[in-house]
């Protein structure tokens, strides 16, 4: 993880309590985070953008803006140092977004404390400026689908100290939330260097559809330009890679002139930079999913308001084209309905009913009734991380303090011993390696163009798809073994043959009766690749396996024409064994096609097993 380094003035001016340093420290990780120490740090600002970048002691001046990529080595006269920060160095909590910065961690160190029980309450002012979205951004059948929140905070007063926290918010943002600008992406800007209430638009621009100043230089480029040349173009270029039009937020200017205020998700304008003057900030977040993009822009808008408590947020209304226009921000609290004797089930704590309700608020949460043993929670917008009951029961051990639990031994002995699945995945190991099978693990991600496609099966649409893949070989949780074994034998087409591999796995599949809306189930397939390989080897194999796992006396029968492996086989070498209504195993030997799919040049046989009917 990351490691951060806290201001402690500003931390501790934002606390009533009077913590020396190791009773910070304490504190700090009574509340989950891993504390390295107090630290010096020196701090540096670049002279071409303002950005201040901080080092230890021992570590050499930096050579290059971090943000504005301006190269000190050609330009000393651009870096100057800007004294020392004492600082906590900490290992960014990253499911606690909302501690990344002095002014978050002291708001959930309040209600530790005892200092303000309760949900912190930031009203917000109505709506007086309106972003309009190009409706392409907001359809989600669209390449450009980006949806996008926005807020203005006015009255903030900021330093360099602000600025820095304000900044490093904003980075520690889109790597933990925003997974690199992968997810999420965030923009703060000068209000006052445009006019809002001539209408700010979300629009998409051509690579060559205008030019503008980006953040830290003076030369005007165009979208194509920024991100061949510009630091940060050229680091996150892949987010825009194949894509004909970019994701641009603009305004107007007092004179009328249009004015860019961002090219989304690589870098801001030079034009519209936040500065020490500046005194009302308007707050963009922008993504691939509205619950996200939700997320962190309550988390941001609610850091700022507390690190400038002179501040007062203000909504904004979004305009889709063609579309209903909605309020941006929601801090409607998350409500959970809660029940208060979960916390001594699961933990082990001896609690009362009012001992759970005053915890949870020492936790920032608020309480809204209830009945019937349970209560109903409001979970703070800015939470990120409570998805479920248990994350609250998680809330309540913290704040009872981990290190108030009275350590006991369990009151029942028991003996350990297999879970039913494990000693059948046990009986089915024995089994092959018993038949000179050697056990592979292959992925359990894979693709329709491997699980269907290849393998020449017809797709029920019953597999499980990943809405965010990290690429396109990964789009969904595999629905056979099978093709994983071929894959195998694929890259090992340099060695001997014959060749026996097989895998003991869970593949999935949609079921609506789950809570989840999906079911594993587990299996086993065994592939068998050779010159003289055929259908009669794999249905002796699958034969003598069945019967020493237990299956015997099941019926092998020719593999019906409706079924969904029967292009895969070779016509007449294909087989399903049933007993009782069910189907135990598929079996055959692979059709040409398949095998041309996978690179490979022999024959091959495989079987797949269905091991839930052992369970």
């Amino acid at each position: 993880m990351p490691v951060i380094g806290i201001p402690v003035d500003m931390l501790n001016e934002r606390i009533e309590t009077k913590l020396d340093p190791d009773d910070m420290v304490v504190k700090l990780q009574q509340l989950g985070c891993d504390v390295e120490g107090y630290a010096t740090l020196r701090r540096f600002a670049c002279g071409t953008c303002g950005f201040l970048m901080e080092i230890t002691e021992t570590e050499n001046p930096p050579v290059v803006c971090s943000a504005c990529g301006e190269d000190f080595k050609e330009n000393p006269h651009q870096i100057s140092e800007r004294g020392t920060s004492e600082v906590i160095r900490m290992e960014l909590l990253a499911v606690r977004p909302d501690m990344f910065d002095p002014a978050g961690l002291a708001r959930t160190l309040r209600g530790y404390l005892g200092e303000f029980v309760g949900p912190v309450k930031y009203e917000l002012a109505e709506a007086t400026m309106k972003v309009s979205v190009e409706a392409e951004l907001l359809e989600k059948s669209s390449p450009f689908y980006r949806p996008i929140r926005c807020a203005v905070v006015r009255n903030v007063a900021l330093d360099d100290d602000r600025i820095k926290v304000l900044m490093k918010l904003q980075e520690n943002l889109h790597w933990a939330m925003g997974r690199d600008r992968k997810r999420a992406s965030i923009g703060v800007y000068d209000l006052s260097t445009f006019e809002p209430e001539k209408g700010i638009q979300y629009s998409l621009v051509t690579p060559e559809g205008l030019k503008f100043v980006p953040l830290g230089k003076s030369q005007e480029s165009t979208p194509k330009q920024v991100l061949a040349e510009h630091p940060k173009g050229v680091a996150y270029a892949h987010l825009l890679e194949g894509k004909e039009k970019y994701p641009l937020l603009s305004a107007k200017r007092a004179d009328g002139s249009d004015v860019v205020m961002a090219l989304i998700p690589i870098i801001n304008s030079e034009d519209t930079k936040v500065t020490q003057k500046s005194t009302d900030l308007f707050i963009d977040v922008t993504g691939l999913d509205d619950r996200l993009v939700e997320k962190i822009m309550n988390t941001i808008l609610t850091s700022i308001l507390e690190l400038c408590p002179e501040s007062k947020g203000e909504c904004v209304t979004i305009a889709p084209a063609g579309g209903q226009a909605f309020i941006s921000p929601d801090l409607t609290p998350q409500k959970v309905i809660f029940d208060t004797d979960l916390p001594a089930r699961r933990v082990g704590i001896d609690v009362t009913s009012a001992d759970v309700k005053h915890l949870l608020q020492k936790m920032g949460h608020g309480l809204a009734g209830g009945g019937n043993g349970t209560v109903t929670v409001e979970v703070p917008a800015y939470r990120n991380d409570i998805l479920h009951p248990v994350d609250l029961v998680e809330d309540v051990a913290i704040a009872y303090g981990y290190h108030n639990i009275v350590p006991s031994l369990v009151p029942t002995f028991t003996v350990g011993e297999e879970t039913p699945r494990s000693a059948v995945m046990n009986r089915v190991r024995q089994a092959f390696t018993g038949h000179n099978f050697l056990e592979v693990l292959t992925l359990i991600l894979s693709n329709e163009g491997d699980q269907f496609e290849k393998m020449c099966r017809k797709n029920a649409s019953e597999h499980v798809v990943l809405a965010h893949p990290i690429s396109q070989d990964q789009t969904l949780i595999r629905t056979s073994l099978v093709p994983g074994l071929l894959d195998t034998l694929s890259v090992n087409t340099d060695q001997p043959l014959p060749q026996k591999i097989f895998e003991v796995g869970r593949i999935s599949l949609l079921d609506n009766s789950e809570e989840v809306g999906a079911k594993e189930h587990l299996r086993v397939a065994a592939a068998v690749i050779g010159s003289r390989v055929d259908f009669a080897d794999i249905k002796a194999l699958s034969e003598s396996v069945l019967a020493e796992i237990g299956l015997s006396g099941g019926n092998c029968e020719a593999m019906p024409e409706e079924h969904s492996w029967c292009e895969t086989f070779i016509p007449g070498r294909g087989a399903v064994i049933r007993s009782g209504g069910k189907e135990w195993a598929v079996l055959g030997e692979l059709h040409p096609q398949v095998l041309e799919s996978f690179g490979l040049g022999y024959p091959v046989s495989v079987v797949e097993i269905n091991l839930e009917v052992l369970i």
